[in-house]
């Protein structure tokens, strides 16, 4: 990896440009930019660079589109590209997989998980470009957090690093399958059948160990990649586990609390406003003109709370569910 890794970013709003460059500029990167997918390929027709933050949503050029030709390009075939997208869609993640995205990153930015998915994007295509030479490979990545094993095509552990037997608990990893592995001591999000699937080249799943009285709980993002030849052949298959545990343990506090705030508030405002009705229907003595007009203000204005209430804490939820 060089002194300075290069960034190339490619969006059509400046904005956007400006907050990535904010974020990355400091962390020691080097920024190229470019406005456009036009731009962007005759920027990378001159300097290859180590890192392409690509937006999908561009007039003339899609995203989806620059990375095509950057895939079928041998030159630039190689460069690690993450996708920077307001899209949730399948479909749209489907095709940016197809088209041999290494990951995605959502607009709005999150600073933290941005900076933590340049970092290991670049760490991994390093990793890559020196699978060949054995002696590097073993220096390189048990430096790595990510853990990472590399697969026979039966899915038996071929190589690995620290971090990866460190966290699968694995002791020696000679004749282990992987998959077999997994599905056997873990909780796995997705079923054995469409991990082992072979068509689709890219797969994002996670990988829980759940707590014990000798284990503290345990999440892990795991990647999985087919590496195949020109010819089309597959080579090995590529794991690549991330620590999130913090970042799960985190949301589900999040959630935990949103859950007692939300039984905190809408528990009072749904008396308040019973007892308002109960009041308004005169269930508890007629009303003089002057009473009912109060009444009716109070019943309107507890209401209107409620609204608000509802949708602050639908705006909150919301928010806890994309970060």
């Amino acid at each position: 990896m060089k002194d300075k890794p290069v960034i190339l970013i490619v969006d059509d709003q400046f904005q956007n440009i400006e907050l990535l460059e904010a974020y990355l500029v400091p962390q020691g990167y080097e920024i190229v930019k470019a406005a456009s997918g036009e731009e962007a390929l005759a920027k990378v027709a001159l300097d290859l660079p180590d890192l392409i933050l690509l937006d999908v949503m561009m007039p003339k050029m899609s995203g989806i589109e620059v990375l095509e030709k950057l895939r079928a390009d041998e030159k630039t075939k190689a460069i690690p590209v993450i996708m920077v997208t307001v899209l949730k869609e399948t479909e749209d993640k489907v095709k940016a997989l197809e088209a041999g995205c290494d990951d995605f990153i959502s607009k709005p930015f999150d600073k933290v998980e941005l900076l933590a998915r340049v970092k290991s994007i670049l760490k991994i295509s390093y990793y890559l470009r020196q699978l060949d030479e054995k002696d590097k490979f073993k220096a390189i990545v048990d430096k790595i957090s990510d853990g990472i094993a590399i697969c026979r095509q039966d899915y038996t552990i071929k190589d690995s690093n620290a971090a990866f037997l460190k966290y699968l608990n694995i002791t020696d990893p000679a004749n282990v399958n992987l998959v077999e592995m997994l599905f056997t001591h873990y909780s796995v999000s997705i079923n054995k059948e469409a991990l082992m699937d072979l068509v689709i080249a890219h797969k994002t799943f996670d990988i829980v160990r759940q707590k014990s009285e000798t284990a503290k709980a345990l999440y892990l993002e795991a990647n999985m990649d087919l590496i195949k030849n020109p010819a089309g052949e597959l080579l090995s298959i590529v794991f690549i586990l991330r620590d999130v545990t913090a970042t799960r343990n985190e949301e589900f506090l999040k959630q935990d609390t949103l859950t007692l705030l939300s039984h905190k508030l809408r528990t009072p405002l749904g008396v308040i406003n019973g007892n308002v009705s109960l009041l308004r229907d005169g269930l508890h003595g007629p009303l003089n003109e002057e009473q009912r007009k109060v009444i009716d203000s109070v019943s309107k204005q507890s209401s209107l709370l409620i609204s608000i209430v509802e949708e602050l804490l639908g705006f909150t939820i919301a928010g806890g569910h994309s970060s």
